[in-house]
């Protein structure tokens, strides 16, 4: 299988010391492998490529969806899981507008970009599917993230033809990403998505992307191992894994930290969980500090898993 394939070919490059990873042009496995950047020390949170962007980005991405926007702390408990964040080496913060209705971006143009904003890839995404809804959404997540650029922005949840047909519309919106990528507004596209389906395969074929961001677990139920990946490897873009523990609905047979360490045998950039507390935090930075599993390990996990689609219904699939 395609899948089986590339990890392997993953694996067997993501132990070698090699500065092919920071380099541009370099597509396949090798490209995301966990980096030996001279100047991270041993022990350090790994960094992998993010596709053509060339940036190097933290293995485990924090995560601002609505287990963090519904975490309830005071000012200085937030501030402080930001500041552990960035201490344990978290580069890539991803957001959205609509998370919590705006809770997400007001929490980091708070605590995050005020003082990391230089040292961070920051991300965040629009639902809006018109040329104005785009543009009225970005000057609104500027100022709320309290930044005049964005490392990425995402056009957000496509999961339905019409909302393609829309963006690729005279008016519609994938014309804004791009206007806004021009002027450097943002720095790299992005389109999220969660089973591929007809939707998701028009915007990969059709929307001139630097990065995806999709569902991968272990579930293996979405077809993104087998599609998604080796396709987006071939045109060298960055890959984004979320719902790596299927919005816990995976957790059972096998643990959270089990689902992401299948997870990161992958070649995927960034491993994008939510942080709702100092306990996931620290626990997801741990992990990715481990060696990769064996690909044979990795499948242990996916059997002991024993996922079946008509006994758990994965929340985020919308059809």
């Amino acid at each position: 299988m395609k899948t089986n394939f590339t990890r392997r070919k993953f694996l067997q490059t993501a132990v070698v010391t090699t500065t092919a990873a920071m380099l541009p042009g370099i597509v396949g496995a090798s490209s995301l492998q966990p980096s030996e950047n001279p100047l991270k020390k041993a022990g350090e949170l790994p960094e992998r490529r993010l596709g053509r962007t060339n940036r190097m980005v933290s293995c485990i991405g924090f995560g601002s969806g609505s287990r963090y926007c519904n975490w309830v702390a005071d000012d200085d408990m937030l501030q402080k899981h930001i500041d552990h964040a960035i201490n344990l080496g978290i580069t890539y913060f991803d957001s959205a507008r609509i998370y919590g209705k705006g809770v997400s971006e007001e929490r980091y143009g708070k605590f995050l970009t005020p003082k990391y904003r230089k040292q961070i890839f920051l991300n965040s995404k629009s639902l809006e599917r018109t040329y104005d809804g785009v543009m009225k959404d970005i000057e609104t997540s500027l100022k709320t993230l309290k930044t005049d650029y964005l490392d990425m922005y995402t056009m957000h949840g496509i999961d339905q033809l019409e909302d393609v047909n829309t963006l690729l519309s005279p008016s519609g919106g994938y014309k804004a990403f791009l206007k806004l990528r021009d002027q450097g507004v943002v720095k790299h596209i992005c389109f999220s998505y969660h089973k591929w389906n007809d939707a998701s395969q028009k915007c990969f074929k059709e929307f001139d992307l630097d990065v995806v961001m999709c569902v991968i677990n272990a579930a293996r139920f979405n077809g993104n191992e087998d599609n998604l990946i080796p396709q987006a490897l071939n045109r060298d873009l960055g890959i984004i894994a979320i719902k790596i523990m299927g919005q816990n609905a995976l957790i059972g047979n096998v643990t959270g930290d089990d689902l992401l360490r299948y997870a990161l045998t992958l070649p995927f950039s960034v491993a994008n969980v939510g942080m709702d507390g100092f306990a996931p935090l620290e626990s997801c930075v741990e992990v990715g500090k481990e060696p990769l599993l064996s690909a044979a390990d990795a499948e242990k996990i996916r059997v002991k898993l024993n996922f079946d689609p008509n006994v758990t219904k994965l929340p985020y699939f919308v059809g």
